[in-house]
């Protein structure tokens, strides 16, 4: 099996357009399917994290047959985020702050208690950030929520601040029924993977596999 890591426009030497208003849900999915017809692939499974809860079901939907099978991680939803849950969004990706500031930014937004959100200090880039967060709030979540009828695996992490699962994860998987499995990470947050990675890792496996 090969493992694919499609980072976005506007990172390392890749091109496109990312100012804000031009950003979309379906730009960035036909990117996927511009460096997966590159690289010749025409299925495949999909882990969508973070950003990618949203993109990897919107490309599900647009390109279903690409996609054997679907997981989605730290599912978002559509709730609208209350004052601390957007500062701490925002500050996490404020280059300009001091990174004392960044990283309690950080442990608010992603990391569960105890957890060490320094790792994810670097490797930010705010432009992007700005254009993906736009593109996710211009999109109807009902367009993609049900990821083009594939079934799919949930992966919801129970410490989540800016997606709990009693709002995001388990009433989508209620919603969908039997189209879906979900399952709960402890000890975790919007990280996730950053987290528990040995215990998602074994979840996805398990999933893919059967």
């Amino acid at each position: 099996m090969e493992v694919i890591l499609i980072q976005p426009r506007g990172i390392g030497k890749s091109r496109g357009d990312i100012t804000p208003n031009n950003a979309s849900m379906s730009m960035f999915a036909q990117d996927i399917k511009a460096v997966l017809d590159y690289l010749h692939i025409k299925n495949l499974y999909v882990v969508g994290h973070a950003f990618g809860n949203r993109l990897a079901p919107t490309f599900a939907t647009l390109y279903p047959s690409y996609v054997d099978d679907l997981a989605v991680l730290a599912v978002d939803g559509d709730n609208e985020k209350n004052l601390k849950q957007k500062a701490c969004l925002s500050n996490s990706f404020n280059l300009e702050l001091d990174d004392r500031i960044r990283e309690k930014a950080l442990q608010c937004a992603f990391f569960a208690k105890g957890n060490d959100p320094s790792i994810w200090l670097a490797g930010w880039y705010p432009e992007l950030a700005d254009a993906q967060i736009l593109a996710a709030n211009m999109i109807n979540g009902d367009f993609y929520k049900k990821a083009g009828g594939k079934p799919f695996l949930i992966v919801q992490a129970t410490e989540d601040f800016i997606s709990p699962p009693e709002t995001t994860g388990k009433p989508l998987a209620e919603e969908l029924a039997d189209q879906v499995k979900y399952v709960e990470v402890e000890h975790a947050g919007h990280a996730l993977s950053s987290e528990q990675p040995d215990q998602i890792s074994e979840y996805l496996i398990d999933y893919f596999s059967n």
